[in-house]
């Protein structure tokens, strides 16, 4: 088969087969003689050679390259071989240009790929320096905002308390006020209820006074009579016996009257020293409470025995137990003189407070003492509560205490006893009540001292039905209180 013509040889019109024939023979001259001597061309042919391309067609270079490697370069003329050659060394430049342009295509891709991965990494770090001054911002702006709040909460902190602390000082102020006007109160109270008692005192010495000399003029009346019988010579021994025994009665009882005046007078200069230091304490306030003190460390026996019945004592505490401020009632029973004892058999609790108007007061204390007279009973008593403080008796309660017995009055100008009872149910955390009974004694210059009481108590064999509706109703609302 013929090998293709170069493109070039189209050109040359009809001169190309004749320089076909003669680059053959040519070739084959050249193969006869050596090849290092190289082809013989004409001018015609050096012209074809330099001017002929194969326009980069592959498939004819492949061919030619076919032919030229594979052993049929004899078939070529020497044209076909040197166009041949031209085209593979052109070829060759062509793949080695293209070589060296995907070659610094791929540097430059590879420069443009770090290029790019540096810059994406720096706008990378760039953003996240971005970020961390952001949350370094956010950081710092929260810490400021911490610290505002912080010092809001500080300052309002610093308000609550000097608030609290001028509330704390107001109250105390107001306290420290109230407490000097109870003091004052209770001074002017107990200066008044002094000097009333002193009055009193005074009262019965010029009452018993009076009734010894009234005595005496009696004595001298008979004793003037007996001496007119004597002398008239009267034989009527029945009127003379009854006048010298109405004379040897009114002679017992005037030694009576001035044996139990000097023995009070003896009580009251005798004055141990326990009484001096409860004298020497001057008028308390309504929170200092006083020790009572027994007759046995001023060697003295209990001026009369105490009976209490457990219904009274239970009915007590249940009215000292129903508020946690100070309440008080009556103590219903009797007293026998003759016996020295002192029995208490009810108890009235009272529902009003002690700022209650005083005039409701003492409605309620007549009504009481009416009831207890309908029930054949006698007022021998009061009580009243201390909730959460000692049963020692106050100043107040002192003198409270001297009124009620001076209250006590009989008809015959004697003094009943009359009992003072303090009862104190919510105390620390003791779970009993403690109760203290008291009476007051005056020293040689009229001064109360509070004098504890022994009592023993009777106990009930059931519980009483009025102790039972005055217990079940909702605190003491019985038709007197």
């Amino acid at each position: 088969s013929a090998l293709p013509k170069p493109t070039v040889a189209s050109s040359a019109g009809a001169g190309s087969s004749t320089a076909s024939s003669s680059g053959s023979s040519a070739t084959a001259q050249s193969s006869g003689t050596g090849a290092h001597s190289g082809p013989q061309l004409s001018e015609a042919e050096r012209l074809m050679v330099e001017q002929s391309s194969l326009g980069g067609n592959q498939a004819e270079i492949a061919q030619l390259a076919q032919l030229l490697l594979g052993g049929g370069a004899n078939k070529l003329s020497d044209v076909e071989r040197l166009i041949l050659e031209k085209a593979l060394k052109e070829q060759m430049a062509v793949e080695a240009a293209l070589a060296n342009r995907l070659a610094e295509a791929e540097l430059l891709k590879q420069h443009s790929d770090a290029a790019a991965l540096l810059q994406k990494q720096s706008k990378t770090a760039l953003e996240q320096k971005q970020k961390e001054e952001a949350l370094l911002a956010a950081q710092q702006e929260a810490i400021i905002q911490a610290q505002l709040q912080h010092e809001a909460l500080l300052k309002i902190q610093q308000e609550i308390l000097a608030a609290h602390k001028e509330k704390e000082e107001k109250e105390k102020r107001e306290k420290q006020k109230l407490k000097e006007q109870r003091a004052a109160k209770e001074k002017a109270q107990a200066s008044s209820s002094q000097q009333q008692i002193e009055a009193a005192l005074l009262q019965k010495s010029l009452l018993e006074h009076s009734m010894i000399q009234n005595a005496l003029l009696n004595q001298a009346a008979l004793e003037k009579a007996i001496q007119d019988h004597n002398a008239s010579g009267s034989n009527d021994k029945m009127t003379q016996m009854i006048l010298e025994q109405a004379l040897f009665q009114q002679a017992n009882m005037i030694q009576l009257a001035i044996a139990q005046l000097a023995e009070e007078q003896a009580a009251r200069v005798k004055e141990p020293e326990v009484m001096k230091e409860a004298r020497q304490d001057a008028v308390p306030a309504e929170s200092s409470l006083i020790d009572c003190v027994k007759f046995s460390v001023v060697g003295q026996k209990q001026p009369y025995t105490v009976f209490i019945s457990s219904n009274s004592l239970l009915l007590m505490d249940y009215h000292c137990h129903l508020s946690t401020e100070e309440v008080y009632g009556y103590l219903g029973g009797k007293w026998d003189p003759s016996k020295l004892t002192l029995h208490v058999q009810s108890v009235f609790p009272c529902s009003l407070q002690n700022s209650q108007d005083q005039n409701e007061c003492s409605v309620l204390q007549n009504k009481i003492r009416e009831l207890i007279t309908q029930q054949d009973m006698t007022v021998i008593g009061w009580y009243h509560s201390h909730p959460t403080s000692s049963p020692r008796p106050s100043q107040h309660d002192i003198v409270c205490q001297s009124v009620h017995q001076q209250h006590m009055r009989s008809l015959d100008g004697r003094i009943d006893p009359c009992l003072g009872v303090i009862v104190s149910p919510f105390r620390g955390q003791s779970p009993t009540s403690e109760m203290q009974l008291f009476c007051v004694m005056h020293t040689n210059d009229g001064r109360p001292v509070p004098m504890h009481l022994e009592y023993t108590c009777v106990w009930d064999s059931t519980i009483s039905p009025a102790l039972a509706t005055e217990m079940q109703s909702s605190g003491i609302n019985a038709e007197y209180g």
